[in-house]
């Protein structure tokens, strides 16, 4: 049994992160004999839907509650739903894909079950960054949460994840990265660069899209014009006010493209017309996009933060540069304009490197052997 938290009722609106993670790991999953049921709290709904998402996986959503704080929901009304379904379909195994003060659900409800989490973000990490009082206290509270009540079994997508919570009594672990689906491996390595950069994610001051832009006005200026395609919407009206206004008082305008949040059927084309992806994070575990983009033969140049070192072997699949440094991304990007013979070399080991790493159903293998480690 899976347990995660607001998984979308259309997966075709799934918009990246964990929920993407766990989308590609179940059609991973899904080509192996094992039953699955995939538990979400949702709350948009009022009554529990059933849905079948293939012929040996179903999701079954239910109401999180009605408590304004998600804590109360979790531990008060969740738990016991949790149990329940634990006994109609009395899983081998109980797999958190989400942590923080969703494990209050298991104070009531695993009825002594095995278990496992895997750990996607870094809630402490992550309030040591934010600049808001309100989402850095409940950032550092979830983080104490998933501390206090860390299962012992774990899934860890990296191993700047796993130096972490090394010195917690953890009896089994592994490092598992995110899953890719096929269709970002069936994009064919582009043989002609045109200079387009791609950024995907949620727009926050974490995933630091000003950077980003300030160097785009570095080169446009040197003469080597860039044009980006920004898939993913904004969590703050202000920060989206001085995002515009920096594009409006730089000239930016005719090399910048939003596209606001896409269905994934509509990602993957705008994908395949990029030539690199920069992600200019703060704070990061390892970022599916990355993942999806090197199996996509896609440069990526990425900021040199949390396991982002794990996944870009600089100057051989990517780059990694300083956020503190922006002409460490210029001098990439200035190398890069126009280089059709190195960016096509670099896209093509971007891709080799991903195919054994990512794809989802060797994923799916080598989650399924640690289930049975687990389960021992």
């Amino acid at each position: 049994m899976m347990l995660v938290i607001h998984f979308p009722l259309d997966i075709e609106q799934i918009q990246g992160g964990v929920h993407s993670a766990v989308s590609n790991l179940l059609k991973g999953l899904s080509k192996f004999n094992i039953q699955v049921r995939v538990i979400s709290f949702n709350k948009e709904i009022s009554e529990e839907r059933h849905v079948q998402f293939s012929e040996n996986i179903d999701i079954i959503y239910c109401p999180e509650g009605s408590y304004p704080l998600h804590s109360l929901n979790y531990l008060l009304k969740c738990s016991f739903k949790v149990k329940k379904h634990i006994r109609k379909f009395n899983p081998d195994l109980i797999h958190y894909e989400a942590g923080d003060a969703f494990l209050f659900t298991k104070l009531f409800g695993l009825k002594k079950k095995k278990y496992l989490q895997t750990i996607h973000g870094i809630a402490i990490a992550e309030g040591k960054i934010n600049r808001k009082l309100k989402v850095k206290m409940s950032s550092y509270f979830n983080g104490l949460v998933e501390k206090m009540m860390l299962p012992k079994n774990i899934i860890h997508l990296s191993n700047y994840s796993h130096q972490i919570y090394k010195d917690k009594k953890i009896e089994n672990y592994t490092i598992i990265p995110n899953a890719v689906v096929d269709a970002y491996f069936n994009l064919p390595v582009k043989t002609a660069t045109d200079n387009r950069l791609l950024y995907m994610g949620v727009i926050d001051r974490n995933k630091n899209i000003l950077f980003l832009l300030q160097c785009l006005k570095v080169v446009v200026d040197r003469k080597k014009p860039y044009h980006v395609d920004v898939l993913g919407g904004f969590k703050d009206e202000a920060f989206k006010d001085e995002v515009f206004r920096f594009i409006k008082d730089n000239g930016l305008a005719p090399y910048v493209h939003f596209h606001g949040w896409v269905p994934q059927s509509a990602v993957v084309p705008i994908v395949g017309a990029a030539d690199m992806l920069v992600v200019s994070s703060k704070q990061e575990s390892l970022p599916m996009v990355i993942a999806e983009c090197m199996s996509a033969g896609k440069v990526v140049i990425a900021s040199k933060v949390g396991g982002i070192p794990e996944m870009v072997n600089h100057g051989v699949n990517g780059y990694l540069v300083d956020i503190n440094q922006p002409e460490s991304l210029v001098e990439v990007l200035d190398d890069l304009y126009n280089n059709q013979v190195k960016v096509k070399a670099l896209s093509e080991k971007a891709k080799s490197d991903a195919v054994n790493k990512y794809h989802c159903e060797s994923v799916a293998e080598r989650t399924i052997a640690f289930y049975k480690e687990v389960s021992k």
